[in-house]
């Protein structure tokens, strides 16, 4: 007869592995969910423009997966900073202790922020232009950086955490926290002022505003919950400050989300309208995240809060666990909202008068939409393509992705610009409003007009 003998630490082998599983599980599921979104909010797929390059299912499939890590570096840093600047209580010891802990980590989030935000802005300029990252041309990633609103913001960005990276890395003490959380959420703001659809829209200044707070309030609610889980799930006085920043939070996001939804699409008409499409399933499928943490942040507070105080842990974590799934779930969510172009009826991407008529219907400009980046004039092996409406005085992004070189100038003289083949260069909008017809001087078919607003 044989014994079969049990060593003392056999029995922790299977947690020890679940443990590990779980962030690639994580991962995978992340992606999973992306991947849908991403399927969803592009719709059915359109007849191309012909002579219009596609970067490669690399860049395509790469962009947003890029986008998504960079957001949740940038909820990590926030969220570390905002547990060592507000959520920890004031005092040596332990609290201190967590506190540098939180800071040092903020570098290494904020450090992958700085990275993803770099590699990001080098995948949107591939996919716009339609070259793999290796075959750009410095001029055009030269006009990206220094001539749109995109470009722009991935530099600031850029300096900006590879700043806090830095001063994180130096250490510091509550009150230097407070000047970098402060750092971090000027570096969430800055593409939201420069690019994105907000920045297009009408009501520019409402539409940021509203997109600001949904984007700041949205960040410190899911850091907050992580950094909370990583360092201070067993202190009952900073879960109790977070339960009441995450109820702040999680009113600004409802409300902001609504408004910017509505100032985006055009009004609460357009809103129900584009609940039919993809867009809207992405909305929704948002709504829902929104409404199901709100529901577990109830119970929190009614709850495990209680037995949190009470010293037994293990609710108030199971629920957190919970609750950081499906708001890493709506991040997803986000990104791939953000990367899917609004519906044609919202006004963005619509067609310019001269592209009225059947023809417009297949216009690939209608869905020529990167999200952080349009494209303002395409030009093809055909004709013109004008995404939609400009502000007046605004730079109008043009690619020239036929072979041959073309003018844009408008019959009244207010531009005329040379646009050699396959480069990505912008011009000055006129800085009246109005409709401005424009054509090149290589070929009389190509016509189109810039609706200045």
């Amino acid at each position: 007869m044989t014994s079969t003998v049990v060593r003392p630490d056999q029995g922790q082998r299977a947690p020890e592995q679940v443990r590990r599983l779980v962030p690639a599980a994580a991962v995978v599921g992340l992606l999973a969910v992306l991947g849908w979104a991403i399927a969803v909010g592009s719709g059915p797929a359109g007849p191309a423009a012909s002579g219009l390059r596609e970067a490669g299912l690399l860049v395509e499939w790469g962009a947003p997966v890029v986008t998504l890590a960079g957001r949740i570096a940038a909820v990590g840093t926030v969220g570390t900073l905002l547990f060592a600047a507000v959520l920890l209580p004031a005092g040596a010891g332990q609290p201190a202790r967590q506190a540098r802990r939180a800071v040092a980590s903020a570098s290494a989030w904020a450090l992958a922020w700085a990275v993803a935000t770099l590699l990001g802005g080098l995948l949107t300029v591939s996919r716009l232009v339609g070259v793999a990252p290796t075959a750009l041309d410095g001029s055009s990633v030269r006009v990206f950086l220094l001539d749109t609103g995109a470009g722009r913001a991935v530099l600031l960005v850029a300096a900006l955490t590879a700043a806090l990276a830095v001063a994180a890395r130096a250490g510091t003490g509550r009150g230097g926290a407070r000047l970098l959380l402060a750092g971090a959420l000027a570096a969430l703001v800055v593409p939201v002022v420069l690019s994105g659809h907000s920045s297009a829209a009408e009501g520019h200044l409402v539409a940021v505003t509203t997109l600001a707070v949904h984007v700041v309030a949205a960040s410190l609610w899911v850091g907050g919950l992580g950094a909370l889980l990583r360092y201070g799930r067993t202190m009952p006085a900073a879960a109790g400050r977070y339960s009441a920043v995450a109820l702040w939070c999680f009113g600004a996001t409802a409300v902001s989300g609504v408004l910017a939804a509505g100032v985006v699409l055009g009004g609460a008409g357009a809103v129900v309208a584009a609940l039919g499409t993809g867009y809207g399933v992405l909305l929704l499928g948002k709504t829902l995240g929104l409404t199901v943490v709100g529901l577990l942040g109830w119970q929190h507070r009614r709850r495990t809060l209680p037995q949190l105080r009470a010293g037994r842990p293990g609710a108030f974590r199971r629920l957190a666990v919970v609750e950081a799934a499906v708001l890493l779930a709506t991040v997803a969510l986000a990104v791939a909202l953000a990367a899917s172009p609004p519906p044609v009826a919202a006004g963005v991407g619509s067609p310019t008068p001269a592209a009225a008529g059947p023809a417009a219907a297949a216009d690939p400009m209608a869905g020529h939409d990167h999200g952080e980046l349009s494209v303002g004039v395409l030009v093809d092996e055909d004709r013109f393509h004008v995404a939609g409406p400009v502000a007046a005085g605004s730079r109008v992004t043009v690619h020239n992705a036929s072979g041959q070189p073309v003018t844009i100038t408008a019959d009244d003289g207010s531009f005329d610009v040379d646009v050699p083949a396959g480069t990505l260069l912008t011009f000055p909008a006129p800085g009246q409003p109005g409709q401005y017809r424009f054509s090149s001087a290589h070929s009389a078919t190509y016509t189109d007009v810039l609706v200045v607003e």
